[in-house]
């Protein structure tokens, strides 16, 4: 959102409110300003009229132009000036920047164009610094104030006027227009709102009940206000097309132009029909509103949609073709929930007009009587008729009263307010105010304007911007000590454990938003959100649902740090996913790519990583775990790399090489994944083991068998025959060659210790020939003879 000084003194008397103070206080007051500049007119341009323009006798597209550019009518002090622009013509006021002006980009001189003398220049707003309003120069008009030839135009406030930027957050759709933004600043500096022009009604003005009838069958959740008139299409004012060009939204169409501006101004959704949808011919226009095939309410003419409530506007507005003469037009203004529309707009996947969706589904005004007023004023203009009376579908749910106990207010902000502090901010912000006759308690309605407002801490909130937390009083946090662990505390500890291990092990922890792209969950495999559960409002159009993997945002972090010159990136993220029913669960995510670490004497070349060596590293996290194949349709992991992690029997997770595909999309070199459920992992109390003093000894094993034969079937295999001395073995070596065909060599390690006495060959050699015998029965393994 962006305003002007002036702009916003069209409504609140700022007189003693200096820029630094409107700043402070649209900061404290949670708006916060974005950006802050003055944009004064450069000295030495003056206001001027051309009293006679001819075209250059040696250019075809140039004008020779007579200006006035001081004096009085009769004895005007005159300049000779060439200009190119197609709108300088006789009659009309004009920015004229004289010998020795500097504009941002020149420094005016006297100069022969064409063989002709030219002494000044006549200016465009972007030439002063301004931005655009229209193709060719600036036509000056009384909206800037009296117009005196020869003035300095920066002795205009729309000329010398500073420039706000401020932040709405998703909640504060209300402050999305200058009313809005004034009503909160009115509260803050305790001063009362400069009320509207009311449109002007011509004496003998016909009834709108003549010309317009509104029809609605069925129970309509929309509210809708209707006015009609006649008149002449003209251009709006100078100081309107600025503050639209502020914005960003002017497109120079009189009536959408008109629409823009009193929306940004009102906050309240506007729409117009102009005669270009129907002929009148006597007749009397009938507007139905009805819900469409998708179940939006929509106003329709005859059998043809005009507009969809909330959702997208009249396409005739947009057109630039009406006559000269009056043009009769009906005018609207609408309402609809915010919570409404946007649940409908995400069941179906409706493709909105992204300038209205945003008001609607944020929260408009319901003032609709207001945004009609400042609309009708603007384009009456002097010969136009406004219709009196108004044609109106009103549905309003009133919001639910909350009851306020001051007391209970003041543990929540920190400070007790006086009764009547808490009254006059909640009635400036268009609060409902009942009095109790209880001292401690205060009954108040929320706007309909503020549907974010539901309860007792939303109201303190409301209290504490405009009271300033910086006036809370620090005092220091008394509380007694007592026993402090229970469940959610524990839990807490033994994640942090778990991140220091993770950080003892090289990796970096990151942090991101829960929300995520819902279309790249899907493209990925991950499970998204039911529709019916998504989210209403998302922050942003690319973080639009809520993650079920911690994964891309690991990959992303990745990327960036890839991109910032780092080759050795290893993170890892602890938080929460949601699977498709929404429901809450919590996640541990690795990430590692590139190399392991990073060059550096003594390894020139770094050290690479493997997918082992990323394994043996959770480990050091975790603990010991297992390793058993997995076939997944996550299209992030490598087919051929990807494993399910078993820890005491139990799934907790799955590690994998990233697929080289999505790698090269990323931009990586090998990168290795694993995400973990949280809910797995326990915290295991250390047991206490009887520890031998008698010797350690190593044998091998060389077996032979099928190749299609898995590792963890035969550990299993092993551990299930339970041989006594046999207290831990691995796999040492793997081998494979022509003459085993379709066989493999595995050869593994038994680490071997008796608690009662030092082992003799024969208790080695049968402990392995136990081994061997289960292998055989279990596999067909045969021993490897060398």
């Amino acid at each position: 959102m962006i305003f002007t000084r002036n702009s916003l003194s069209q409504i609140l008397s700022l007189e003693n409110i200096t820029d630094a103070m409107l700043c402070s206080t649209l900061n404290k007051i949670g708006l916060e300003v974005e950006s802050f500049c003055v944009r004064v007119a450069p000295k030495r341009v003056v206001v001027g009229k051309i009293l006679e323009c001819q075209k250059h006798p040696d250019a075809t597209k140039l004008n020779v132009a007579q200006v006035a550019i001081g004096g009085k009518e009769g004895a005007y002090a005159m300049r000779q000036i060439v200009c190119g622009a197609q709108n300088a013509r006789e009659g009309i006021y004009v920015a004229v920047a004289l010998e020795g002006a500097e504009l941002p980009d020149i420094t005016i001189k006297k100069a022969m164009l064409r063989g002709v003398e030219s002494c000044g220049m006549l200016c465009s707003t972007t030439e002063l610094g301004f931005p655009k309003v229209n193709d060719g120069i600036v036509e000056l008009d009384s909206s800037i104030g009296e117009l005196v030839i020869g003035k300095e135009l920066s002795e205009y406030p729309v000329f010398n006027d500073a420039v706000y930027e401020i932040s709405i957050t998703p909640n504060r759709g209300d402050c999305m227009s200058l009313m809005g933004v004034a009503r909160d600043l009115s509260v803050a500096f305790e001063l009362e709102l400069k009320p509207l022009n009311p449109s002007k009604v011509s004496e003998n003005a016909p009834g709108i009940g003549r010309v317009l009838q509104i029809v609605a069958n069925d129970k309509h959740d929309a509210s809708l206000l209707f006015q009609a008139m006649e008149t002449k299409p003209s251009v709006l004012p100078l100081c309107v097309n600025l503050f639209l060009a502020y914005n960003g939204i002017l497109e120079n169409a009189w009536l959408k132009d008109a629409i823009n501006f009193s929306t940004l101004f009102s906050g309240v959704i506007l729409n117009a029909y102009p005669q270009s949808f129907c002929q009148l011919d006597g007749q009397k226009v009938i507007l139905t509103l009805k819900k469409d095939a998708q179940g939006f309410e929509s106003i329709y003419h005859e059998n043809e949609k005009l507009s969809t409530i909330g959702v997208d506007l009249c396409t005739y507005a947009s057109k630039e073709s009406f006559v000269k003469e009056k043009e009769f037009i009906v005018l609207e203004a609408s309402y609809i929930p915010p919570e409404i529309i946007a649940q409908k707009a995400m069941e179906t996947k409706v493709k909105v007009d992204v300038k209205v969706f945003q008001r609607t589904s944020r929260g408009s005004s319901p003032d609709l009587a207001a945004g009609l007023s400042v609309l009708s004023s603007l384009l009456l203009g002097e010969e136009g008729v406004l219709y009196t009376d108004a044609q109106e579908l009103i549905e309003v749910q009133p919001k639910n009263p909350i009851t306020i106990d001051l007391e209970l207010m003041a543990h929540i902000i920190g400070v007790r307010l006086e009764k009547l502090k808490v009254v006059n901010i909640l009635k400036g912000l268009g609060f409902g105010v009942e009095i109790s006759s209880d001292e401690n308690f205060i009954i108040a309605k929320p706007p309909l304007f503020r549907h974010d407002i539901v309860g007792l801490q939303d109201v303190a909130e409301e209290v504490i911007r405009f009271y300033g937390i910086d006036n809370v009083p620090s005092v220091p946090l008394v509380f007694a000590q007592n026993f402090q662990s229970n469940t959610a505390s524990r839990e807490y500890y033994f994640r942090r454990k778990i991140a220091q291990k993770a950080i003892g092990a090289g990796f970096n922890e990151a942090l991101h938003f829960v929300f995520e792209d819902r279309e790249k969950l899907q493209g990925y495999g991950f499970a998204v959100l039911d529709d019916a559960l998504d989210l209403l409002n998302p922050i942003t159009q690319d973080l639009n649902t809520l993650r079920s993997t911690l994964l891309l945002g690991l990959l992303r972090a990745v990327e960036r740090n890839c991109k910032n010159g780092f080759n050795a990136v290893s993170l890892f993220e602890m938080g929460a996913v949601y699977d498709k029913k929404r429901k809450e669960g919590m996640r541990l995510a690795f990430v590692q790519s590139g190399l392991l670490c990073e060059e550096r004497f003594p390894n020139a070349k770094g050290v690479k990583g493997s997918y082992f060596g990323f394994c043996d590293r959770i480990a050091c996290v975790i603990g010991g775990f297992s390793l058993e194949p997995l076939e997944s349709k996550i299209k992030l992991f490598h087919s051929g790399q990807c494993a399910k992690m078993i820890q005491n029997g139990k799934e907790i997770g799955l590690i994998a090489t990233l697929h080289p595909q999505v790698a090269s999309e990323f931009g990586l070199e090998e990168t290795y994944l694993c995400e973990l459920n949280m809910e797995s992992l326990r915290e295991e109390i250390p047991q206490v083991q009887m520890y031998s003093k008698f010797q350690k000894t190593q044998r091998d094993l060389s077996v032979v068998l099928d190749k299609s034969i898995p590792y963890y079937k035969v550990r299993s295999c092993i551990e299930g025959l339970k041989v006594p001395s046999v207290v831990g073995f691995y796999p040492l070596d793997l081998y494979q060659d022509s003459t085993l065909q379709d066989r493999i060599s595995l050869t593994i390690r038994f680490t071997l210790q008796s608690s009662v006495k030092t082992l003799e060959e024969k208790d080695i050699n049968a402990a392995m020939e136990i081994v061997l015998e289960g292998l055989k029965k279990a596999f067909g393994a045969e021993l490897r003879c060398s």
